[in-house]
């Protein structure tokens, strides 16, 4: 994992540097979000609890980019696992105030009738192969991996100051 992790930290790195190279004054990089909390890694259980894996892989990903994107300058991490993790934490009380506005956090609002199918799935005469929540706006996650609207508007006004502040423009809560 230390490799692959590093071999893909590094790639990063390079993609920066020929972005500053080629002029471009400010970059943002995205960390990874907590994988290990996506319903494709909590349907296993119901969706109670994150993957410890998953989020560890995550971890070591955004420790290996934040020790070799430190040294830059101009180079701003948007730190995706913190914003998600504020959101989607489950302790009772826990999480942001926009955290309060989701009834299902590690549950998708759309999601296959059957093991192994996707959303959006449909049969060879058209059925749908799929359920759908009726609050998409009450729930973080759309599908197995993607946030709904209402979970990156969350993510983003997270995001939203710190990312502000690097730009240098005037920030306005």
């Amino acid at each position: 994992l230390d490799t692959y992790v590093g071999n893909v930290a590094t790639e990063i790195l390079d993609n920066v540097a020929q972005l500053q190279m080629l002029g471009v004054r400010k970059v943002l990089v995205n960390n990874l979000h907590p994988i290990g909390c996506t319903p494709l890694h909590t349907s296993s259980n119901n969706y109670t609890t994150c993957d410890l894996l998953g989020n560890y892989g995550a971890s070591v990903h955004n420790k290996y980019l934040k020790q070799m994107l430190e040294e830059r300058d101009n180079v701003h991490i948007l730190d995706l696992y913190t914003a998600f993790t504020n959101i989607i934490n489950h302790a009772p009380g826990g999480g942001s105030a926009e955290s309060k506005n989701f009834k299902g956090k590690l549950t998708p609002c759309c999601e296959s009738a059957y093991k192994g199918g996707y959303c959006g799935e449909r049969s060879h005469s058209g059925k749908r192969l799929y359920d759908l929540c009726e609050t998409p706006d009450k729930m973080f996650y759309w599908d197995q991996t993607h946030p709904t609207h209402a979970g990156w508007e969350a993510v983003m006004k997270a995001l939203q100051q710190p990312l502000m502040e690097f730009l240098d423009e005037d920030y306005v809560a």
